[in-house]
């Protein structure tokens, strides 16, 4: 139980807090039309993610379980790189405002606020990346100990994803100022080490026991 709750709260939080499409859009909009149009596009992935998780859990179900475990290493390797990759991105900022990349938003704005969100999270290839591989396999693997544990691990894992982009942009409007690049650059170091230590968990909790 304990492990389905650490790697949910800690991808999860990883996920909330990197740089990327959806996040850089919360935070503009939140800039532009304050904490309600920045709140929901922060809860888009509650809906898009849905989709997302189930088609990868159905096309994941249907593989043989050597390629299950073969996958689970791969997703453990990704949930490794995506620590990795935050952490560099800790390092290259150096700029006095945080700036995360927000491209296409302005190609959906005549959305309402919350499908702009969701269509951006859909298009992503992150998340698809991460529930093909990481997610749908460490999913079924807590489903398969016990249901308890698959609840866990998703219920702790949309806690903080979308708790995380929540709080940064309710951050940013009760300040009305870019959040400062060392604060920022301190919360990414943080979840890419988490992730770092996930992925090694991940390894030994589901593919080396």
């Amino acid at each position: 139980m304990l492990t389905a709750l650490f790697a949910g709260l800690s991808i999860g939080f990883g996920s909330g807090v990197a740089p990327g499409p959806l996040t850089g859009l919360a935070i503009s909009t939140t800039l532009r039309s304050g904490l309600g149009s920045g709140f929901r596009i922060a809860i888009a992935p509650l809906i898009s993610d849905s989709v997302i998780i189930l088609l990868s859990l159905t096309l994941v179900a249907q593989l043989p379980e050597g390629a299950i475990t073969v996958l689970g290493i791969v997703g453990a390797i990704v949930v490794f790189a995506f620590g990795s990759e935050i952490l560099w991105s800790a390092y290259k900022m150096h700029s006095d405002e945080v700036h995360m990349d927000s491209k296409g938003s302005s190609r959906l704005q005549r959305l309402p606020l919350i499908a702009q969100g969701g269509l951006i999270n859909f298009l992503n290839p992150a998340p698809w990346i991460f529930w093909i591989t990481a997610g749908s396999t460490i999913l079924l693997g807590f489903w398969r100990e016990s249901p308890t544990q698959a609840v866990v691990f998703l219920l702790a894992f949309y806690l903080t994803l979308v708790g995380a982009k929540v709080a940064i942009v309710v951050a940013l409007a009760a300040t009305r100022h870019r959040m400062s690049a060392r604060t920022y650059r301190l919360i990414l170091m943080a979840s890419g080490i988490l992730l770092l230590i996930t992925a090694v968990v991940l390894i030994f909790t589901h593919v080396l026991r």
